[in-house]
């Protein structure tokens, strides 16, 4: 991959990855609820997921995707909708004894989260045909953008996961534990809301 395609990528990728999103926000829930521990597991399943879709994808997954319509709306459906439920359960989380409500992901429970996280897919799609179908290397470019994924997935969990963690004893006064589920609850209602339109 020339170098300046590498960069584009890579920023993307670093962005993309950082921004809110259904990932960072469980992450951070995950951090102020449980305790970055509890959100370890998802710091290795995120990557896990995105590269499997990588592959997934650049192996022959588009083309099943362009040529059934109906699959590309199931899927947008039922990601959505999963966000939704995860959203209203959230926002009724009052305290950290009804966080059970939201439980932590294990490893393989991240990676699958990334198949109907519906953010997941619009980067990997753009990402996989923008750089890796149809170019020459085919492989090699697979292997970086994997590379490229993986490390900055991996850090954003962590570090989200980690400012949620900061949180947490602040947020055990009052009633801001509640107030920041809410919030948490309605962006990730806001994502399907807004994935939904794409």
């Amino acid at each position: 991959m020339p170098l300046t395609e590498f960069i584009a990528f890579s920023l993307f990728a670093w962005i993309g990855s950082f921004t809110p999103g259904p990932n960072v926000a469980i992450a951070a829930t995950t951090g102020v609820n449980h305790g970055l521990r509890a959100a370890l597991p998802q710091v290795m399943g995120v990557p896990l997921g995105f590269v499997l879709m990588i592959w997934v994808i650049g192996l022959g997954g588009a083309s099943l995707l362009s040529g059934h319509p109906y699959l590309v709306l199931f899927m947008k459906i039922a990601g959505n909708g999963y966000l939704l439920v995860l959203a209203w359960r959230l926002c009724f989380s009052a305290s950290l004894s009804d966080s059970k409500t939201v439980h932590p992901l294990s490893v393989q429970q991240a990676a699958a989260f990334q198949m109907v996280n519906p953010k997941a897919w619009m980067m990997v799609v753009a990402t996989t045909s923008t750089y890796a179908i149809g170019q020459t290397a085919f492989f090699s470019r697979m292997g970086w953008m994997s590379v490229g994924f993986a490390l900055p997935c991996g850090l954003s969990i962590l570090a989200w996961a980690w400012m949620g963690d900061k949180l947490r004893h602040w947020l055990l006064i009052g009633r801001r534990l509640r107030t920041f589920n809410i919030v948490m609850g309605v962006s990730l209602a806001m994502t399907a809301v807004w994935m939904c339109t794409l």
